[in-house]
């Protein structure tokens, strides 16, 4: 037995913890708690915005909305341009990449080769690029219905144009992103773009949707754009415009008819024009607005400013005559010559007959600065003031440099440049009793433009009566002249210049200008055939009937009812025999050698 197992063991004892301990524990665990409180209140009350926007970047995503681009319409409401709902196909390059057996179907609906499907596919980003845009809804859905993983649409608008061809210089296009780049669509951009709207909701992280949040701001549309343009007069402007080119076989071609009273423009034409509705083939260059854009030498188109400088002035007076029976009237080296020799001419013949030497005489007698003072306010060698894209403002050199060849010159309309705009609406001060109105595209309610005086009423007058005779048998206009309606107006033939001082043979410009009714004018077109190389290559003849088709539906438009008289004196003026009227054509002209 062990001697010690009699005496039992001793277990030790543990001093008990001290008081701090424990509190310092609880002290701990409450400024823990303390601190996570504090954390949570700054992430959710201080910080709690921003953080969640920041967590909203993760997985919102904000898409703009499509925007409806504002519509343009003519005076009568009737639409030239519109924005119509269409779909814009896109891919996922890594996902649609892996469904190849499905790219034969999806190339032959969207009309093309597999080959360009793909390098339309790679040419986008890694996770994003366009197949197909703008097209038809219809088309677009069929090719959804596959259902090819990878492969999504988005709406759109496109824009569309009903006038087609026939006001596409004027109205211009916009780009596929519905931007306007040309004509009234980049003029009036702003106000007939709206603004986009937005949309929010959840993508993945490939852009996928998940699950809209409704739109976070409603898109706002463009506003609409009323034009004084007349649609269905533009369209016989255009046609009989594009029926002279094609018929003399010309450069080109342009037109503007204004009310001479508000300045309105009806119509504004140019041909060659494009389809903007498929701009294949487009060009700036050969499909301009010509109207505003291409500038020549008007030739004798001029004349009647020539005269009212004169006549304002006191340099001659309404009864002068001028004796013209001359081969050859000498200005400095420049021999001047009419087309058809004649006597002794007063204003209204020399106007009718369309003399180059009468008018030079008229000039010569005319201070230069008063002769630059009359076509500086009618408008030359400055812009009219609409805006649009492309416009030129035509040359007017300033008088201190005209030497006498240049005094001479000026009066038949040579040594300046001007536009069919222009002639329109510094032709319209004529009709317009004297006083000029700018021109202007926006329809106006209450018409009624105030212009400014550029000619005594009395002059502008006697220019009526005078230009009246120009439509008349034996006047160089007379296929101008309208049955039942007095028409005032100048024909013009200019040669072109070569640009080294001299002028291309056989190479013109044919114009006309007028208004109707003469006694009580309304309406005032001017026309412009450039370089025609087929038949009669004068203003009476390429011009003139453009003029008078589309004055005749103009003036039926209107309501103005045609004089039963005049209709009398039309009857009588077409049993004219045909020697007659084959001299009345040979008479035609008034381009300078």
């Amino acid at each position: 037995m062990n001697p010690t197992s009699a005496h039992p063991a001793k277990i030790p004892v543990r001093a008990a913890l001290p008081a701090w301990r424990a509190t310092a524990v609880w002290a701990a665990v409450t400024l823990a708690f303390a601190t996570i409180m504090v954390q949570a209140w700054r992430a959710q009350v201080e910080h709690g915005q921003f953080l969640r926007d920041q967590g909203a970047q993760r997985y919102l995503r904000h898409f703009p909305l499509p925007v409806q681009r504002g519509s343009i319409f003519d005076r009568h409401g009737k639409p030239l341009a519109l924005s119509v709902p269409v779909k814009t196909l896109w891919v996922d390059p890594q996902i649609f990449s892996q469904q190849h057996q499905k790219w034969p179907q999806v190339a032959a609906d969207l009309g093309i080769s597999v080959n360009e499907l793909q390098t339309r596919v790679h040419n986008g980003g890694s996770h994003f690029a366009f197949i197909a845009r703008q097209i038809d809804p219809e088309r677009a859905e069929k090719i959804t219905a596959l259902r090819v993983p990878g492969l999504y649409s988005l709406n759109e608008n496109r824009r569309y144009y009903p006038a087609g061809s026939i006001a596409a210089p004027l109205i211009g296009f916009t780009n596929v992103d519905g931007n306007g780049i040309e004509g009234l669509e980049l003029a009036y951009n702003q106000w007939l773009t709206g603004k986009a709207g937005e949309e929010t909701g959840l993508r993945d992280n490939y852009g996928h949707p998940l699950s809209l949040r409704g739109p976070a701001h409603a898109a706002q549309p463009g506003k609409a754009l009323t034009l004084s343009i007349d649609r269905h007069l533009q369209y016989v402007a255009y046609t009989s415009l594009a029926s002279a080119v094609q018929r003399f076989q010309a450069r080109s071609g342009a037109a503007v008819l204004m009310d001479a009273q508000s300045g309105e423009v009806l119509a504004m034409v140019s041909y060659p024009a494009f389809n903007p509705n498929d701009r294949s083939d487009y060009q700036a260059a050969l499909y301009n607005n010509r109207a505003i854009a291409d500038t020549f030498e008007p030739g004798s188109v001029m004349k009647p400013f020539t005269i009212a400088a004169a006549l304002d002035d006191q340099s001659i007076q309404p009864d002068a005559t001028f004796n013209v029976n001359t081969n050859c009237f000498r200005v400095a080296r420049f021999c001047i010559q009419d087309d058809v020799r004649h006597n002794n001419l007063d204003l209204a013949q020399v106007l009718k007959y369309s003399s180059n030497i009468g008018a030079a005489k008229i000039s010569l007698r005319t201070p230069p600065a008063d002769l630059f003072h009359m076509l500086r306010q009618a408008g030359f060698g400055q812009s009219s003031g609409l805006g649009l894209p492309g416009e030129s403002s035509g040359t007017l050199p300033a008088w201190q440099g005209w030497d006498i060849a240049r005094r001479a010159a000026m009066a038949y309309g040579y040594g300046l440049s001007v536009t069919p705009l222009q002639l329109a609406a510094a032709y319209g001060a004529i009709a317009n009793q004297g006083v000029y109105v700018a021109p202007t595209l926006i329809r106006q309610e209450n018409p009624g433009a105030k212009g400014t005086r550029i000619m005594p009423a009395a002059t502008a007058a006697r220019l009526t009566q005078w230009l009246t005779g120009v439509t008349g048998p034996g006047g160089t206009g007379f296929l101008a002249s309208i049955p039942g309606y007095s028409v005032a107006g100048k024909t013009g033939t200019s040669i072109i210049a070569n640009g080294k001082g001299g002028f291309h043979k056989n190479q013109v410009n044919t114009t006309f200008v007028g208004f109707a009714p003469a006694r009580n004018p309304r309406l005032v077109m001017a026309v412009v055939v450039r370089g025609p190389t087929q038949g009669w290559r004068y203003g009476g003849v390429v011009a003139a009937p453009v003029f008078r088709v589309t004055m005749a539906a103009a003036l039926q438009s209107m309501g103005i009812q045609p004089n039963p008289a005049l209709l009398e004196s039309a009857t009588a003026a077409h049993q004219a025999s045909a020697s007659e009227t084959q001299r009345w054509a040979e008479g035609v002209g008034d381009a300078a050698h």
